[in-house]
């Protein structure tokens, strides 16, 4: 699979260009027969889309196991829930659009990436699967899996900055979902995560963390340097709560900000836009388990 314009620059300019053609080799069109049956014991996946606006959002969709399946060539992957029409990801799936998904099981630290087109969306969602890839187990939390919790209807509270319990909640996670999309490539969704703290709020509408080493492939910080709209997921363990971040992300390649956070080789600045949190909006609980051995000190 051919690496697009905004993935070579950002390879080059990390001086990782011959890595990432060795590691791009396990990119696929289809989803492995090795990960088909693992998939169909997932609750839940993450989401990410562009909406007509030009915004991008991730989200989690949870249910039972079979919230997510593939076909058996691999070639198709079967969402079998919709977004509740609350969640601003909702109007950015239709026949068509460009979608993410992450699925990630936290206690085995495994996690599989797929993107592709949605080719309906009625009861649940289908994609054409166009790119379909395994990632390494580095920086995830082992969130360890509690019984299920009530679900809220209540309307969502939307604002444009970080109130200060918001604040408070970003600067204590362990791990985040970011997405972003390629004009032509189209979008993606990927896992985050540290020491607890590893990102910091230097405002009320903005974020910064540092970007550690990973696969080489850097596709959320390509599409970033030809399409600065991004998207971030916090979801809170314990309560099953959402806060959904809209706005833009850019990369400081300064020497100066990497050596401010330990472990950084680049540091990421999200600008917000819009903010929408959803209290208790996924049934699935969890505590927080082992950090990953892999997390840099946050300070």
């Amino acid at each position: 699979m051919a690496f697009h314009e905004g993935e070579l620059l950002v390879q080059d300019r990390a001086g990782a260009r011959g890595e990432a053609r060795r590691v791009g080799q396990m990119l696929r069109v289809e989803i492995r027969p090795d990960v088909r049956p693992w998939l169909a014991e997932r609750r839940f996946v993450v989401l990410a889309a562009e909406t007509v606006g030009g915004r991008v959002w991730v989200s989690i969709l949870a249910g039972p196991p079979g919230v997510v399946r593939s076909s058996d060539d691999g070639t198709q992957l079967d969402l079998t829930a919709l977004p509740d029409q609350a969640d601003p990801i909702a109007p950015a799936i239709s026949p068509g659009s460009s979608i993410g998904v992450l699925a990630i099981d936290f206690a085995a630290r495994r996690r599989y990436r797929v993107n592709g087109a949605v080719r309906s969306a009625g009861a649940g969602i289908s994609v054409e699967v166009r790119e379909a890839f395994g990632n390494c187990p580095k920086y995830i939390h082992a969130y360890v899996s509690l019984p299920d919790g009530p679900v809220s209807h209540e309307s969502p509270r939307t604002s444009e900055r970080l109130d200060d319990r918001q604040k408070q909640w970003i600067e204590q996670v362990g791990t985040l979902f970011l997405g972003t999309t390629h004009p032509d490539a189209g979008a993606d969704v990927s896992h985050r995560g540290g020491a607890a703290g590893f990102v910091r709020v230097t405002g009320p509408r903005e974020l910064v963390w540092g970007d550690y080493s990973g696969n080489r492939l850097f596709q959320s910080l390509g599409n970033t340097a030809v399409h600065p709209p991004a998207g971030l997921l916090f979801v809170e363990p314990e309560t099953g709560s959402t806060l959904q971040l809209t706005g833009a992300l850019d990369i400081d390649w300064s020497p100066e900000a990497a050596a401010s956070i330990p472990g950084a080789e680049r540091v990421l600045r999200f600008s917000i836009t819009e903010i929408v949190e959803r209290r208790t909006a996924i049934p699935l609980r969890w505590a927080r388990g082992e950090s990953s051995p892999f997390n840099p000190p946050a300070r």
